[in-house]
């Protein structure tokens, strides 16, 4: 239907313009003002055809059961990490093997929802570390950088078609130093999702565990506070090939202001012997985001990049970013 409108439209432009050449100034300006109220009219068809699509395709999905996604990264690119705690080397770049996983299983019915995400980066290199470990040599597979895991899940009742009341378990950590650094949460409270693709994610109720540090001593602390989360997945098209977006916002903001003593440890791991330890907070948050740019059979180039701040981890900000092959399902 919409390309019939189309079709409609074009015929009506092109006609009108073929016979504006023998038009009057006055002539022309009335089949100008008569073609803008006829594009008016295909439009408001085009509007109200697109809603009724929006809310079949909504129907479908919750008749179809569970809606998942895989976007996968792999092979060699270049990357770089600037004070990530949760890497072995947490300041280094080189060229290196590398593999993202970013995954979800989502339920939808009439009155729940419930969203499952899984984010994987994991990277392998012959390491340009900083100059702490500048005379290290080894194989591929003897240092990493990038490590990261996040697994959520996230449960909810609608009270309308927008807001829900819900309850959230998350971890963020890393593969190899699991839990050196990382964190837990656990919390209720309410979701929200103003736009197609977007979920938001506010409990004001929740129970935050933190572990610091790469190796011994590793502190941990827990708090009362509020996680806020939002989570953006989507697929649009550029020049003909698709380009899939997924992009997670996690954070976490105490409701006291009571320090917590934890080792002082410069971007090495390596403890301070003059200042073993230091006062941190457990305010944080990370931000990580995925593009896959599909050229053949889902087959192309994508990235990722993170950025993370946990004064209990770390004092300064954490980044990392990743280039390579892709595969989405």
């Amino acid at each position: 239907m919409m390309k019939k409108l189309f079709l409609l439209t074009l015929t009506v432009l092109t006609f009108g313009f073929a016979s504006a050449q023998d038009m009057t100034l006055e002539e022309m300006k009335a089949k100008a003002t008569e073609l803008s109220a006829t594009i008016d009219a295909n439009q408001a068809t085009i509007n109200a055809t697109q809603s009724e699509l929006d809310a079949l395709q909504k129907r479908i999905n919750m008749l179809s059961g569970w809606m998942t996604g895989l976007t996968g990264i792999v092979g060699v690119n270049f990357g770089a990490s600037n004070k990530w705690a949760g890497n072995p080397n947490p300041t280094a770049s080189s060229k290196a093997l590398s593999i993202g996983v970013t995954g979800f299983a989502n339920r939808e019915a009439e009155k729940y929802f419930w969203n499952n995400k899984l984010i994987i980066n994991k990277a392998w290199q012959r390491v340009d570390v900083s100059q702490a470990d500048e005379n290290r040599t080894g194989n591929l597979f003897d240092f990493g950088t990038v490590d990261i895991l996040n697994i959520s899940s996230l449960a909810g009742y609608k009270l309308t078609d927008k807001i829900a009341v819900s309850a959230l378990g998350e971890l963020n950590t890393s593969l190899g130093n699991f839990l050196e650094p990382g964190t837990f949460d656990i919390g209720v409270g309410v979701t929200w999702t103003p736009i197609p693709n977007l979920v938001v994610v506010i409990h004001p109720l929740n129970y935050h565990i933190a572990w610091s540090g790469i190796g011994s001593p590793v502190s941990s602390a827990g708090a009362l506070g509020a996680k806020i989360r939002a989570d953006y997945q989507d697929e649009f098209l550029i020049a003909g090939r698709k380009i899939a977006w997924s992009s997670t916002f996690t954070s976490f903001l105490p409701y006291t202001g009571d320090d917590n003593e934890v080792a002082n440890k410069d971007e090495f791991g390596i403890i301070d012997a003059n200042n073993p330890t230091r006062l941190a907070g457990l305010s944080e948050f990370t931000w990580l985001n995925t593009f896959s740019f599909q050229v053949w059979k889902g087959i192309g180039v994508g990235a990722t990049f993170g950025l993370r701040k946990a004064d209990f981890e770390f004092q300064d900000l954490q980044d990392f970013y990743t280039i390579g092959l892709t595969y989405t399902l």
